[in-house]
């Protein structure tokens, strides 16, 4: 259900006016999203979602309850403002409550919908799908996937007079395709708030090269060698990352930024001069809310320039504490590439490996910030210039510090979804490195 704003700023105006908390805040989301999923090179299923959502929190003193329902009608609205304060009253204490904002100024102005993407019927998704299909079959290849396109709103508003509003769209194609034998594979997923940027032919064409050159992979020792990251692939790396931007993890020592005698490592160089690092809810490839869950503002910040640390993320809590300045949690994050492409970075290495994607990361050492993985869906050997052949799967055992660090070239940056960044908003360059560490081989194609 999509809700236009000042329709959406009644309903929370409704909603405040039954609560008898001290403070209380609301927010309020909805979308409309048609699916379709295919597997076996053919269409399986195609789906509808229309739905809505109220969280409706209220607080005295330091008390507070907090209640989600999905419905918008009197009854359930003040229903729930009663069973958020009956919360509240039960609550303890919080002892880093922080009130809601007051009213804020200066929201970004974004550009994240988009009507033809809105427009986009279960027709259009299947006339544009049925180029991966017959690809797939010419091929002899089998592919399966997913496409979904996806309008929301999201507001949010509070007892302090703060009201927010925007309303997004999203457009996302992914496929794998494997070889018949299952001794090759190779996986795209892409996703834009416009979806004139989702060209389904070419990411198609991609994904089919990469699976015919992935069939029989050669054995290939496990170690440290020159590595070339394909986008997905460092997306995985940079949102990892992203995470322990965190200033309070850093100030009480339980991050890898933490610095013993001054708190942080805001303002050392940690990473390669070539890395800048930052978010910005206008970018064009990548636009994303102007504002948080709060209602405070999104700016633009840096993270990292020059291979300096720039910036780490707080709470207002944590913020007014140590009488730091509140940078949110971004709704985007960026890394600037230069203007090559995959293939000249390929085609200016002697000898290194090429992996399209990771997959199954997990934490290893938080304060190193140390990471353990497997490739997947493509890892090639590089030979004078040219992809001589497939290889086998890797795990690694890598920090996104020390990726950053041994960054020696770079190609344009893409926004592109990796394996485990979720909704994350990333645009990314392929990483050229003069080492990643793969620690072992892995059997599994």
């Amino acid at each position: 259900m999509i809700i236009e704003q000042d329709e959406a700023a009644g309903i929370i105006e409704k909603i405040l006016s039954y609560s008898s908390a001290d403070s209380a805040s609301v927010n309020f989301s909805g979308s409309n999203s048609n699916n379709l999923r295919f597997a076996l090179n053919s269409v399986s299923t195609c789906g509808a979602v229309d739905s809505v959502s109220v969280s409706i929190t209220s607080n005295f003193g330091k008390k507070s309850g907090s209640v989600n329902i999905t419905s918008i009608d009197d009854e359930s609205l003040k229903n729930g403002v009663l069973q958020s304060e009956k919360i509240a009253k039960l609550s303890p204490d919080n002892a880093e409550f922080m009130p809601p904002p007051e009213k804020q100024t200066g929201y970004y102005e974004v550009k994240e919908y988009f009507e033809d993407t809105n427009s986009v019927t279960p027709e259009n998704l299947a006339e544009k799908i049925s180029y991966t299909l017959d690809k797939a079959v010419q091929n002899d290849l089998v592919s399966s996937g997913f496409s979904k396109v996806e309008t929301k709103f999201n507001s949010i508003g509070n007892s302090n007079k703060l009201l927010a509003y925007s309303k997004s769209t999203n457009s996302s194609f992914s496929s794998t395709m494997r070889s018949k034998s299952g001794n090759g594979s190779s996986k795209v997923n892409r996703a834009y708030a416009n979806i004139d940027l989702l060209n389904v032919r070419k990411f198609s064409d991609k994904v089919i090269d990469n699976a015919l050159l992935s069939k029989n992979p050669q054995s290939y020792e496990p170690g440290k060698y020159v590595t070339i990251l394909d986008n997905s692939a460092a997306s995985d790396m940079l949102n990892n990352m992203l995470w322990t931007l965190n200033l309070r993890s850093a100030d009480e020592g339980r991050s890898f930024f933490s610095n013993n005698s001054k708190g942080n490592k805001i303002g050392q160089k940690l990473v390669s001069d070539k890395v800048h690092i930052y978010s910005d809810p206008q970018n064009d490839l990548a636009p994303a809310s102007p504002f948080n869950s709060e209602g405070y503002p999104i700016r633009k910040t840096d993270w990292f320039s020059e291979g300096v640390l720039k910036n780490l993320y707080s709470t207002i809590y944590w913020a007014k504490k140590t009488g730091t300045e509140y940078i949110s949690y971004p709704s985007n994050i960026i890394m600037d590439g230069s203007d090559k492409t995959v293939e000249q970075l390929i085609s200016e290495t002697e000898k290194g490996i090429f992996v399209t994607r990771l997959w199954y990361i997990r934490s290893v050492d938080q304060k190193q910030m140390l990471l353990t993985g497997l490739t997947r869906d493509g890892v090639f050997l590089i030979e004078n210039g040219k992809i001589k052949n497939s290889i086998n799967n890797f795990r690694f055992n890598e920090s996104p510090i020390n990726v950053l660090k041994n960054v020696i070239d770079m190609s344009a940056a893409e926004k592109v979804v990796g394996s485990e960044t979720g909704d994350s908003k990333i645009v990314v360059p392929a990483l050229k490195l003069s080492e990643f560490n793969f620690s072992t081989i892995s059997d599994a194609f």
